[in-house]
C-alpha cells in the first residue's frame, strides 16, 4: 500500500523533543526518493552510515527478472536499500511512493513524521527520463517526466516544510543533472525538466532562508546507473562513467549545511572541494 512503511523494518521510535536543532545526526532523520538503486541507494546508504534515520521511497518492491536488459543496474528495491542500512546497524523505514501522485507524496511524508517524529534532510533524487526529438515527443512521458522531476519534488518539499520550519533548520537537496546547463540531442524535454527542478531550488532557497534551511540543486555528473545505460546520450561517450558511491560525499556535505553556511547554489560534484565543499 502506497504511503505505509515495512513495517517488519521499522523500530520502535523514540521522538525528538522539537526545536533542538542542534542534535546529534544520529538522532536525525533523512528523507530519500528514487531510494531503491542508482544514486538514491548509494545516498541512502551513506546517510545512514553517518548516522541518520533514513525513509527510503520510491515505486519499486519487486526486482526485475533476471535476463532484464541492464538487470545489474535495474536491481534494486526500497525494501532491498532498507535492508542493507539495518544489516549495517542503522535504522530505516521503507515506504512505496507513486510520485505522481499528490496523495501519496502526502502519505509519505506523514509516514515519516509518525514513525520518526521530525524531517531534517530531503533528498530529492527520483527522475526519469524523456529521450526523443520535440516532433516526435509522447505527450504520456513529457508529463510523466515533469510530474516527477518538477512537480514531485516541490510537493515533497511542500509536505514536509511545515516540520522543518518548526525546528527553523534542514536541507533540502535535489539531484539535477549537466543537462540542464547545456544541448544534449534528444532530451529537450529533459532538460527542461531539470532546469526548472534548479530554478525551484534557486527560489526555494530564498524562500525558507529566514527559517534556517538550506536548499541546492546537485549535478551529479555522468554515473553508471540503469537511467544512463539505457538511453542513448550522445556528446556524453568521452567522459567516463563513474559508480553511485561517487556521488555521496558531495551529497553529505550539501545535506549538513544551514542557510548561513550554503544555500541557494547549483553544483556540480566534479567540483566537490575545489569550488564548493570543505577546503583544506
Amino acid at each position: 500500500m502506497s504511503g505505509s512503511p515495512d513495517t517488519a523494518l521499522t523500530p520502535p521510535i523514540a521522538r525528538d523533543a522539537p526545536g533542538d536543532a542542534g542534535r546529534p545526526s544520529n538522532s536525525r532523520v533523512a528523507l530519500v526518493t528514487g531510494g531503491s538503486r542508482g544514486i538514491g541507494r548509494a545516498i541512502a546508504l551513506g546517510l545512514a552510515d553517518r548516522g541518520y534515520r533514513v525513509a527510503v521511497a520510491a515505486r519499486t518492491e519487486a526486482e526485475p527478472p533476471a535476463d532484464a536488459p541492464y538487470a545489474r543496474h535495474a536491481s534494486g528495491t526500497i525494501h532491498d536499500t532498507a535492508r542493507r542500512i539495518t544489516e549495517r546497524g542503522g535504522t530505516a523505514i521503507a515506504i512505496r511512493c507513486d510520485l505522481t501522485s499528490a496523495k501519496d507524496i502526502e502519505a509519505l511524508v506523514r509516514t515519516t513524521l509518525d514513525c520518526f517524529g521530525s524531517i531534517d534532510a530531503l533528498v530529492l533524487n527520483a527522475g526519469v527520463d524523456c529521450e526523443s526529438p520535440v516532433p516526435e515527443l509522447d505527450i504520456d512521458v513529457l508529463d510523466r517526466a515533469l510530474a516527477i522531476n518538477v512537480r514531485a519534488p516541490l510537493l515533497v518539499a511542500k509536505f514536509a516544510l511545515p516540520a522543518m520550519i518548526a525546528r527553523e533548520s534542514g536541507s533540502i537537496v535535489a539531484v539535477s543533472s549537466g543537462a540542464a546547463g547545456g544541448y544534449r540531442p534528444g532530451r529537450v524535454g529533459y532538460s527542461m525538466t531539470k532546469i526548472a527542478l534548479e530554478r525551484m531550488c534557486l527560489s526555494l532557497a530564498e524562500e525558507v532562508r529566514p527559517h534556517g534551511i538550506a536548499v541546492n540543486a546537485l549535478r551529479p555528473g555522468r554515473i553508471d546507473t540503469w537511467m544512463n545505460r539505457r538511453g542513448d546520450w550522445p556528446g556524453t561517450g568521452h567522459i567516463p562513467l563513474e559508480e553511485p558511491d561517487a556521488v555521496v560525499p558531495g551529497a553529505l556535505w550539501l545535506v549538513e549545511q544551514t542557510a548561513s553556511t550554503f544555500t541557494g547554489q547549483v553544483v556540480d560534484r566534479a567540483d566537490f572541494g575545489r569550488t564548493w565543499g570543505p577546503r583544506e
